[in-house]
């Protein structure tokens, strides 16, 4: 078992010391196509790069290729590249995916990333993360960490019961609502808070000042 894999995704990345600190403790890092040009960037060496191949430079691959990193062409038309990389990540059998370069300037593939957190399987724990938001797929609880003031929201990808947290501002107990209810910018009133549901999935996002 590989006990966390970094998935490098084709998005933006602002504060490469920030990111390569996060590929440190990682037992496997894939790239998914065009996430190897930043990789390159990053002076990493990536296990496994997938995807169809049509945002990774070229001369990129084959850099990468002597370095002996997996080169894996994929042409499913039916799944994104992201998808791809989770796909082989989960085959590795890891208990954690952590994801970066998932966010950028076009809305529908930052959006397509962020959901892709609703494919991976249960038991595995995934996250987004960038130097400023970090979004987590929660169906049971979830413990938080970071700075007094600090923003979290609440976004339901399905109906939700039993909704409660603790540690934030505004507070809730048992709550059921519906899929379009949304707790944004909450706030953290110390160093530490928990989120829980008994029925359904949503995503916490954590936004750093």
């Amino acid at each position: 078992m590989n006990d966390k894999i970094v998935i490098i995704a084709n998005g933006s990345i602002t504060g490469i010391n920030f990111h390569k600190k996060l590929l440190e403790d990682a037992d496997l890092i894939i790239c998914a196509d065009g996430g190897a040009n930043t990789a390159k960037k990053m002076n990493i060496r990536p296990d496994y790069i997938i995807g169809d191949f049509d945002s990774a430079d070229s001369s990129i691959l084959d850099f990468f290729k002597d370095q002996n990193t997996n080169i894996i062409k994929d042409q499913n038309e039916n799944k994104t590249d992201l998808e791809l990389a989770l796909s082989l990540a989960e085959s590795l059998d890891p208990r954690e995916i952590l994801i970066i370069g998932a966010f950028g300037d076009r809305i529908d593939h930052t959006l397509a990333n962020i959901l892709c957190l609703t494919k991976i399987k249960a038991g595995v724990k995934a996250k987004m993360i960038d130097n400023k938001n970090i979004i987590e797929l929660v169906e049971k609880s979830i413990d938080i960490d970071g700075e007094k003031g600090s923003i979290i929201s609440i976004v339901p990808l399905t109906d939700v019961s039993g909704l409660s947290y603790s540690g934030m501002k505004w507070l809730l107990s048992d709550k059921n609502t519906k899929f379009g209810w949304f707790g944004i910018s909450n706030k953290l009133t110390k160093n530490n808070a928990k989120v829980s549901l008994s029925e359904g999935k949503i995503l916490v996002i954590h936004i750093r000042e």
